[in-house]
This record gives structure tokens, C-alpha cells and sequence, in this order.
């Protein structure tokens, strides 16, 4: 697909979202499409969450699979960053009317990130190459001078465990909303930079708004070239497609060709110093389900 594409517009690593499911795959699908995502250029994996709770079930990614993927990452050429536990409540509990629910919410995330982030073993692995934050900013959510100090005061206690020993910044997405908003993200991200250090990583949008949607991250990404800061940019390898009729779950296709260079075009002006997919698994890839990611 990306074959037509000039150097150097390639990816330099793509995101994973590990589900229940994926504890059966067969290692030898596991080495394919590792192999795969390697030959596009990614040397890295980030790994959107160690674990989901929240929803119908809980469920953490097994510490074997996980220490079997560090090793064939690494075989394959490729470093994992790796995903905090991820609670599915993260957005009705933002949206939610009564500020001591949203408290109470953020206090227990915080606790469930720190508790993961002080009991984890991976940082000694040699492929180890820093934590992500499954938690995505806006500016809708944080429009306000106190909601910012708010989630500020939230994220520098995990945002501190994560760089222990040396490692590299929390990786945090952040993303232009469509929704109506005073709310700006060079207003909350210059409220978390002055506080604490970050590896912002910035959402195109292009899968679900369209191409014209990742010029709303202009004015954040000058202001990280401004300030220095180090940053990724994120390719939506897909296209949302409607609903269909009588159901509200997600669909998709990937993206045309076209689409993709265009938008590697975008990521290579931002200034970004790394180019992210989203995702290799499955938009690029033949697996089985691929189009429709599998729960």
C-alpha cells in the first residue's frame, strides 16, 4: 500500500489494541504480523493497554503473552511502549453532571495507573521503551482554567512513577475535537507542560473527520516546536463508515492509498519526530476480521 509513497514517508511504529481474544492467537499469526508491521518501517509497538476494566469484564493481558511479545518484538526489530491499565468509564464519567463523581472517578485511576506502574517488571526489559497513557486529552473536557489544574493535579503523581529510573516521558494522545468549545489544547497542554515532562502524541483525526480535520492541530504542534518538546503524530489508517441501520457500533475501512500519503505528508510538516500508525493491526493487514477490530 505504501509502496508508492517517497521515502522517507514511512511509519516509525504503530499502536495495538490487545483484546481477550488475542490470548488464542496462534504464536505464528503473532510472528506474521509482527514481521509485517516491521516491514513497513515501524520500530516500535505501542501497546494501547495492559488490561481493560470497567465494561462487562476485566481483564489484564497475561504476564506470559506480554513477556513472549517483548521477545518477539525484539526479534522482529521492534521496542514495545507499553499501555497503563484502561478503564472503559473514562469518558461518561468526564461527562458526568456531579463534580464528585468525576473526582472520585479520576482519584481511583490514579491510584489503579500508580499501583501498575510500581508493581510492573518490564521496565528491565531491553525492548522496554517507556509507558503510554491510555487516556486521551481534549480541549471539550478540560475548557476551563480549573478543569485543567484538575487534571494536571491528576496526571503529574503517574506522569513522575512513570519516568522512575530513568525512563523516557509518559506518552499521552491528545486530539482537535469537533465538538462546540471555548476550550483550547495549547491552552491544556501548556497548563501540563509547565508542570511536568510529556510525550505528547497528536491524533490526526482523519479516519472520522475527514483530511481537512488535522489542520485543528496547528497551533499545537507549533507550540511544541516552540517549547522544544518532542512529539509523535498519529495516522488514522481508516475511514469511519455510517452506521448501519438499527445499530450504533463502529465501522470502518481502510484508508485508499491516496488518503495515507497525504496524511504521511501532513505528519512530515508538523515536525513531529516520530510517525505512529493507527493501526497496523488490522487496517494494513490481511488477518483474519481485519477491518473490524476484534473485542
Amino acid at each position: 500500500m505504501l509502496g508508492g509513497c517517497a521515502a522517507p514517508l514511512r511509519f516509525q511504529g504503530s499502536f495495538l489494541q490487545p483484546w481477550q481474544s488475542y490470548e488464542t492467537l496462534p504464536k505464528d499469526e503473532w510472528r506474521r504480523r509482527l514481521k509485517a508491521t516491521r516491514a513497513l518501517g515501524c520500530d516500535e509497538i505501542v501497546l494501547q493497554w495492559s488490561g481493560h476494566e470497567g465494561g462487562s469484564t476485566a481483564w489484564t493481558l497475561p504476564d506470559a503473552l506480554l513477556e513472549w511479545l517483548f521477545e518477539e518484538a525484539g526479534r522482529a526489530g521492534m521496542g514495545i511502549r507499553l499501555g497503563l491499565p484502561y478503564d472503559e468509564r473514562w469518558w461518561p464519567s468526564l461527562e458526568a453532571p456531579a463534580p464528585d463523581a468525576r473526582r472520585d472517578f479520576l482519584r481511583a485511576t490514579q491510584a489503579r495507573s500508580l499501583q501498575a506502574l510500581r508493581s510492573a517488571r518490564w521496565t528491565r526489559q531491553s525492548g522496554f521503551r517507556g509507558w503510554y497513557l491510555p487516556y486521551e486529552i481534549d480541549a471539550y473536557n478540560w475548557a476551563t482554567p480549573e478543569r485543567q489544574q484538575a487534571l494536571a493535579d491528576w496526571l503529574q503523581p503517574v506522569a513522575e512513577a512513570a519516568r522512575a529510573n530513568g525512563q523516557p516521558p509518559l506518552a499521552v494522545s491528545t486530539f482537535h475535537t469537533r465538538l462546540p468549545t471555548e476550550g483550547r489544547l495549547t491552552a491544556v497542554w501548556a497548563a501540563l507542560l509547565d508542570r511536568m515532562p510529556l510525550r505528547p502524541m497528536l491524533q490526526d483525526g482523519v479516519g472520522v473527520a475527514g483530511i481537512d480535520h488535522a489542520a485543528g492541530l496547528g497551533p499545537l504542534s507549533a507550540l511544541l516546536r516552540q517549547r522544544g518538546v518532542a512529539f509523535d503524530w498519529i495516522v488514522e489508517l481508516f475511514e469511519q463508515l455510517p452506521a448501519a441501520d438499527g445499530s450504533s457500533a463502529f465501522r470502518a475501512r481502510a484508508a485508499t492509498p491516496a488518503r495515507l500519503r497525504a496524511q504521511l505528508q501532513l505528519a512530515r510538516a508538523s515536525g513531529a519526530e516520530r510517525t505512529i500508525a493507527f493501526a497496523v493491526d488490522p487496517w494494513l493487514l490481511d488477518a483474519p476480521g481485519a477491518g473490524t477490530p476484534a473485542q
